[in-house]
């Protein structure tokens, strides 16, 4: 059952990437915005979900395993949490105080996000008005 949604998500991205391409409006670097920001946009989503992650250097972890301030924060455990979409991460105190890890980045993630997504929405916009401009 997973297969189908994933299935359809594609074959709408490529009918959107061909509509993008023929459209005869959009100036050649539009077109080419979706080939440079889609990849920075999964590289700064990567970035955002391991800025958690205490395995990779535990010394200097953001979010650290051991009792941090105790009798401030209750017992002061804080653990690192990453929500996949909307992409974020932060330490989470127990007593609710959170502390985002990569504020910049979730930034830099939703420019390049919308830099793709719209070239892509106005492809299929086209691809769907003009279905006849996808076969040349």
């Amino acid at each position: 059952m997973t297969l189908l949604p994933v299935f359809v998500g594609l074959a709408i991205g490529w009918v959107a990437l061909r509509g993008l391409l023929a459209h005869p409006l959009l100036p050649p670097w539009v077109r080419s915005a979706v080939f440079w920001s889609a990849p920075l946009c999964a590289a700064t989503w990567l970035f955002i979900m391991t800025a958690d992650d205490a395995f990779l250097f535990p010394d200097t972890a953001p979010c650290p395993q051991e009792p941090f301030r105790a009798g401030v924060i209750g017992s002061g455990q804080v653990t690192g949490v990453s929500t996949p979409f909307p992409p974020r991460a932060y330490c989470a105190w127990e007593d609710g105080t959170v502390y985002d890890l990569a504020p910049g980045a979730e930034f830099l993630f939703w420019l390049f996000f919308a830099l793709t997504v719209v070239p892509l929405g106005a492809g299929l916009w086209h691809a769907l008005r003009d279905p006849r401009s996808l076969l040349r």
